[in-house]
């Protein structure tokens, strides 16, 4: 009995050690990856000189013979949709201030049946304006500037040149770059599986530069929550292109993905 009762013992104590000795949760990075795996980004010294060219670039545009009528037609739409708006907005706050004085006189003790009449007929009135004039309108509007937009970058593209507007939004992101001294970010990482928390560290960076511009760049480089990768806007290593490498770690697991993404460093 006393054997048989030893033997339970030693078989418990094993099959407590198995468990122990399991590992801890799962990671799977089999369809890892960011939605956008490459960014283009630009050397800090020639920030300056990028902005400039990009200005300069731009108002080449604004002068353009061909395209100077259209960004005209475009302006005076704009302005003509502003005011719009603005009117809409003055007939937005009416039936607000209306429906709170239908609901004060609803409420009162002896409502004024005649004067609630008229506030409804009065909200009637700027409805039917809203949705019978100024709503047709602004659509109208909006059609007519998204298809100036489509000749404008239409054109554009024809001369091999990218659209003002993408260009004024590359420069305003600049400016704030530079005025905020804020990083080159990617988005988090996607489809990793597994066991939180998770942490995500650079692992390596390598570029067509060579060894000591892959290590220059890396210096720049910071990983964050959800795989999201920073390089400062200092960054001032040679152009080219950078591929970097992150690990992923949980408790009892690890995983490397090898070139995950690029950064393509421009003069």
């Amino acid at each position: 009995m006393k054997k048989l009762l030893y033997a339970l013992v030693l078989l418990g104590c094993s099959f407590l050690y198995a468990c122990n000795d399991v590992t801890v949760g799962y990671l799977d990075c089999a369809n890892a990856g960011y939605s956008k795996d490459s960014l283009e980004i630009v050397r800090f010294s020639n920030l300056a000189t990028k902005m400039e060219g990009l200005k300069t670039t731009l108002d080449a545009l604004y002068s353009n013979e061909e395209l100077a009528g259209l960004f005209d037609q475009m302006e005076s739409l704009d302005v003509e949709l502003k005011e719009l708006e603005a009117k809409m907005e003055e007939i937005y706050d009416q039936v607000y201030a209306l429906t709170e004085e239908i609901a004060i006189e609803e409420g009162a003790l002896n409502p004024d049946q005649d004067k609630i009449d008229k506030l409804y007929e009065k909200g009637y009135e700027l409805s039917n304006i809203m949705e019978n004039e100024y709503l047709p309108r602004q659509e109208g509007l909006e059609d007519e500037i998204y298809a100036l937009t489509d000749q404008i970058i239409e054109i554009c593209t024809g001369m091999g040149q990218d659209d003002p507007f993408t260009m004024e939004e590359q420069i305003v992101q600049l400016q704030k770059q530079i005025d905020k001294n804020t990083p080159w970010t990617t988005s988090t990482i996607g489809q990793i599986l597994g066991t939180e928390p998770m942490h995500y560290y650079l692992e390596s960076v390598r570029s067509d530069r060579g060894e000591e511009a892959a290590k220059d760049f890396a210096s720049y480089v910071q990983v964050v929550g959800g795989g999201r990768i920073y390089v400062d806007m200092q960054v001032d290593s040679p152009a080219g292109n950078y591929w970097v490498s992150l690990r992923v770690e949980n408790e009892g697991h690890s995983a490397v993905l090898r070139d995950v993404f690029k950064f393509i460093l421009k003069d």
